[in-house]
């Protein structure tokens, strides 16, 4: 189910900005490219019932590598973090998202060694098992 998931999280942003994104990776960044991101999976939890497993809490990243201009690295953020923050009712082969919350706003993370500009983004997903 996690590796649906994950798949579903990098289509979802793949195929809802439309600023100079030009690709998401999991779980780590590249050294080459700017203007991409990479999902990565976090520390979660499970909920369950006496029979069967309920939901999981499934906390990720947003690794974002921009460019050396903050203007237009911010613009990316925002824009992924728009794209998933509060999407609810999201389907994927084994599973279904419910809802999507980021847990903070981005986080400056610094620059790179070619001063390309990393942001973070942290998000809980509620998530149900098929």
């Amino acid at each position: 189910m996690f590796q649906n998931f994950i798949t579903k999280i990098r289509n979802i942003i793949a195929d809802n900005t439309t600023l100079a994104l030009t690709d998401v990776f999991t779980p780590y960044l590249p050294q080459d490219d700017e203007n991409i991101c990479c999902v990565t999976l976090l520390a979660g939890s499970t909920i369950n019932n006496l029979c069967e497993l309920e939901y999981n809490d499934v906390v990720f990243r947003i690794l974002v590598r921009g460019n050396s201009n903050d203007t237009t690295t911010r613009a990316l953020v925002d824009e992924i973090f728009t794209v998933l923050h509060l999407k609810t009712s999201v389907s994927f082969t084994g599973g279904k998202i419910i809802n999507i919350v980021a847990t903070s706003t981005p986080v400056y993370v610094g620059i790179d060694e070619n001063e390309r500009i990393l942001y973070n983004i942290t998000f809980n997903a509620k998530v149900k098992g098929d």
